[in-house]
């Protein structure tokens, strides 16, 4: 008799060990994933500001500024509409 209440006693307590892991690894925090870098949203921003800027001044301007010597007064446009679209793409790289 003394034989089998060594053994109940042993498969309770490896019973209570396997519990207490699986306890324990329901409580481990999952990984979450990394939203993007914190220099993101700034630089994001900064280029359409930027972009805005540009188109501002090259429509006051007539053409002539912020990019002095270009032939044609629109690519200054095109410049400040390239700053805007590429901070309007790092939108969808954002986390």
């Amino acid at each position: 008799m003394p034989e089998s209440k060594k053994r109940k006693k042993v498969e309770e307590r490896r019973i209570a060990r396997q519990q207490a892991q699986e306890r324990r690894s329901k409580n481990k925090a999952v990984k979450v994933e990394q939203g993007s870098p914190k220099w993101w949203v700034p630089v994001m921003v900064g280029l359409a500001v930027i972009g805005l800027i540009i188109i501002v001044i090259a429509y006051i301007t007539g053409g002539r500024y912020p990019i002095p010597g270009l032939d044609n007064g629109n690519i200054n446009l095109f410049v400040g509409i390239g700053f805007i679209l590429v901070g309007f793409l790092m939108t969808m790289g954002w986390k």
